[in-house]
């Protein structure tokens, strides 16, 4: 039985292992139009091979660090998020979120993921620098890792095809120098 424990704690969630009970609830995700509005997920029906990818991933690979969100208290997930891409040598990695479960948005769970997720890469992996890219129209999710520390660094253009057009990325970043000063202040 898998320990209902989490690795990370936040005062409205928790982060803990992805595991393969979550994948039914990670398949319904990625097949609500709702979800994946702004990805590029989306574009097929979710097939068994591609839960099945995610899950080795996230138990075997050595360059990511994948979590379920839960509520506190609550060991059912709402969402996934995690590291990825982990450079150990340049001390980097590209952060991922996906808060599922549309009741969860708009309480402050995909923020408090991010602060979780990046305290987590600086203190406990020793990161330099994490970085992603969001989709430019994803005002909600931009929000949220601005209020992680991250900062606006470029912009690709139409790099995302979704909806019947074209979508702008915002690529941004946040450096530890940057969050040690502004977790002092």
């Amino acid at each position: 039985m898998p320990s209902d424990t989490p690795f990370l704690k936040g005062d409205k969630i928790s982060l803990r292992a992805f595991r393969q009970s979550d994948l039914e609830a990670y398949k319904t995700w990625l097949d609500n139009e709702e979800v994946t509005h702004f990805l590029e997920m989306g574009a097929r029906p979710t097939r068994e091979n591609d839960c099945g990818a995610f899950l080795q991933m996230a138990e075997t690979s050595d360059d990511s660090i994948v979590f379920a969100i839960t509520e506190s208290g609550n060991d059912i997930p709402i969402g996934t998020c995690g590291l990825y891409l982990i450079q150990w040598v340049c001390r980097r990695a590209q952060l991922n979120i996906l808060v599922g479960e549309p009741s969860a948005w708009d309480k402050g769970y995909g923020s408090e993921a991010v602060t979780l997720l990046v305290k987590y890469g600086f203190y406990k992996l020793n990161l330099n620098s994490i970085q992603l890219g969001v989709n430019a129209d994803n005002q909600r999710a931009i929000k949220s890792y601005e209020k992680g520390g991250f900062v606006h660094e470029g912009r690709r253009r139409q790099m995302i095809f979704r909806n019947n057009r074209y979508y702008d990325v915002v690529e941004m970043s946040v450096l530890r120098s940057e969050y040690d000063e502004m977790s002092l202040n």
